[in-house]
Formats: structure tokens, C-alpha cells, sequence
């Protein structure tokens, strides 16, 4: 008898899931959100997580994509800033006897980074290797920072 139960809900939970997912066109952005962020492309997570968030507000998954997306956008960003930076502040040490303004523009840069590192706010979903990035180069601009000034 319970086995009969356990089936039969079984089934009508399943079939409420392909529905779901089979014909809400919210569910299917999500759910390509999904895929999309655990690829490593955040942007595009972001993009498609908003637009099942506005099909449908009570979507739980494409909230939690788009606000996971979003953490991780931040970091990504912090990362091509940190490499263009970090290129800028080799340029100017390879003169090798720089000047007191270019002395301003690396602390300048090394502060801007540090900043932005601390504003960084990583969650349980975010991807560790991006995270040890950031934090290799906040290192990276620290120590920088440390010796010049």
C-alpha cells in the first residue's frame, strides 16, 4: 500500500516538474543560467537569470543565479582590473628611475585595488579558483603598496 503511494506521488511530482520546466519559459532561462554560470560565464548567467527573474518573479532558481552571477561578475571585473593595473604599474617600473608622480599613480593604483578587494563579498556558490585569483593579486598590489610607501 505505501508503495503505491510513494509511486503515484512520485509520478504526479514529476510530471508538475516537466511542466514546469517543459513549458514555463522562465524555468528553461533558468535553468540555461545555470549551466551558463557553472561554464565560468557569469555575464551571460547574469543576462538570462534576469530575464526568467522578470518573466517570473517567484522563480527562486533565477534569483539565486542572478544574484550569484552578479558576486561573480564583481570578481571577474576585479581581475581584468587588477591585470591592467598591474601592466600599467609595470610599465612604469621598467624606466626603472621613475619619478615621485609615477610613485602617486602605483599608490594610486595599489589603493584603488586593495579598496575594491575589501568590497568583495564571496558566497559559498562562488567559484574558489576566482576568488584565489583575486586574492593573489590583492597580495600582489599589497606588497607593492607595503615596499613603495
Amino acid at each position: 500500500m505505501f508503495k503505491k503511494i510513494f509511486t503515484t506521488l512520485f509520478f504526479i511530482i514529476l510530471a508538475i516538474a516537466i511542466f514546469f520546466f517543459g513549458f514555463s519559459d522562465s524555468y528553461k532561462l533558468s535553468l540555461e543560467a545555470r549551466v551558463k554560470y557553472f561554464m565560468g560565464d557569469y555575464k551571460e548567467a547574469r543576462v538570462l537569470a534576469k530575464e526568467a527573474f522578470e518573466l517570473d518573479p517567484y522563480n527562486k532558481m533565477a534569483f539565486s543565479i542572478l544574484a550569484q552571477s552578479k558576486i561573480s561578475a564583481k570578481l571577474l571585473d576585479y581581475t581584468e582590473d587588477a591585470t591592467r593595473y598591474l601592466q600599467k604599474i609595470e610599465q612604469l617600473s621598467v624606466k626603472g628611475d621613475f619619478s615621485e608622480k609615477d610613485r602617486i599613480k602605483i599608490k594610486f593604483y595599489c589603493e584603488i585595488m586593495m579598496e575594491k578587494y575589501y568590497k568583495l563579498s564571496p558566497t559559498v556558490m562562488t567559484d574558489k579558483a576566482l576568488y584565489a585569483l583575486c586574492t593573489e593579486q590583492f597580495e600582489k598590489f599589497k606588497k607593492i603598496h607595503e615596499e613603495l610607501f
